[in-house]
């Protein structure tokens, strides 16, 4: 399919998704600035927002902070803990609700995540005469997401591209050598 210039376009990121595919299949961490510039091409963003969890340690703050300053708007709610331990910070009913009250503005709904929950979303974006262009970790992506997808761009095929290679941080620092 060809996407025109004047195309009106929304990125919807599941956060977590992504980072946790990152990890799993490559150990590496996510260049979500970059995917935004990939799936907006020449078209229009209308906006780019970044569902993610916030916990008490507070730990993901600069990362928020720092997708932010990059223009992506974020949206974090609390990680939920339970008497069993159990964690959840489940976004995809949030996500799906912002798609459908913004798809009026919208020719193309870019989501960014492999999840599956989302096939019923696809089918709701299409019926409405939109393009839905899913960009994942092809590893870790749901086969009946990719079925109901009008575009697929696999972020595996161009890790350079859409990954960040943190180990020069995870370094030890270099001694300078006496003479």
């Amino acid at each position: 399919m060809i996407l025109t210039p004047n195309r009106r376009i929304g990125v919807f990121i599941d956060v977590q998704n992504m980072y946790y595919s990152a990890r799993n299949v490559f150990n590496r961490k996510v260049n979500f600035p970059k995917i935004v510039e990939e799936a907006t091409g020449d078209g229009q963003l209308v906006r780019a927002l970044a569902y993610s969890v916030t916990t008490k340690a507070g730990e993901e703050s600069p990362f928020l902070e720092a997708l932010e300053k990059q223009g992506i708007e974020v949206i974090a709610k609390d990680l939920v803990e339970f008497q069993s331990g159990q964690k959840k910070a489940n976004w995809d009913v949030g996500m799906a609700i912002d798609v459908v009250r913004m798809l009026d503005m919208l020719d193309v709904v870019v989501l960014v995540s492999g999840d599956g929950d989302f096939v019923p979303l696809a089918d709701y974006v299409r019926g409405h005469g939109r393009l839905f262009h899913v960009m994942s970790f092809r590893e870790s992506t749901s086969s009946e997401l990719l079925g109901v997808a009008d575009i697929y761009t696999s972020l595996s095929d161009a890790p350079e591209t859409f990954l960040i290679d943190d180990t020069e941080k995870k370094r030890a620092p270099r001694k300078p050598i006496l003479k």
